[in-house]
């Protein structure tokens, strides 16, 4: 059975059992986390309980900005603070 939730101003297709990695949510380690449905295969819409697995940084985005001819060159990074979900 397959759902469409909500988290942040993301979607996600999720099934039972499954992991994926939303924004930073505040809550330990262990703790649930209710999901809103916006779609439910069986049409009955409902909140999808979640327990956080962990919190991480993403990857590196790395950005360049360059001008030619007046030797410009900035670089800087940024990496998004995550957690990782497991659908229950």
């Amino acid at each position: 059975m397959s759902f469409v939730v909500e988290s942040g101003s993301n979607q996600f297709l999720v099934s039972h059992n499954q992991k994926i990695i939303v924004d930073q949510l505040v809550g330990e380690v262990g703790t649930k986390v209710s999901l809103p449905v916006i779609f439910d295969t069986d049409g009955k819409l409902k909140n999808i309980d979640a327990t956080i697995v962990e919190h991480k940084k993403s990857d590196k985005i790395r950005v360049v900005k360059y001008k030619a001819k007046s030797n410009y060159h900035k670089q800087y990074g940024h990496r998004s603070y995550q957690t990782v979900l497991e659908i229950m």
